[in-house]
């Protein structure tokens, strides 16, 4: 069950659908970052609130997930250097 923000520094609570965006990560063991479904593929739900949502989103990483700007991601998708990003703790997973 989700239950807050996946932003860390977030207090948002999960209340409505409508409020925030819920992200689905799937990565495959031990490959981080690799997308591919399969029988061994790990799925989990995360949300970001309505304001969180609007400059941050959920990236798969070797620890699960992480949390990084839009910007940031961008920029790592256009070939720089991924830099700090926040991991996701604390929450349940739908």
């Amino acid at each position: 069950m989700l239950s807050k923000c996946a932003n860390s520094t977030c207090s948002a609570t999960f209340r409505y659908l409508r409020e925030g965006k819920i992200l689905l990560v799937e990565s495959t063991p031990g490959i981080p970052g690799k997308l591919e479904i399969n029988a061994s593929a790990h799925r989990e739900h995360f949300w970001l609130c309505d304001a969180c949502s609007k400059t941050l989103t959920i990236v798969p990483h070797s620890s699960g997930a992480r949390v990084v700007s839009l910007e940031e991601q961008s920029k790592s998708k256009a070939g720089s250097k991924d830099s700090e990003a926040s991991p996701v703790s604390g929450l349940s997973s739908a």
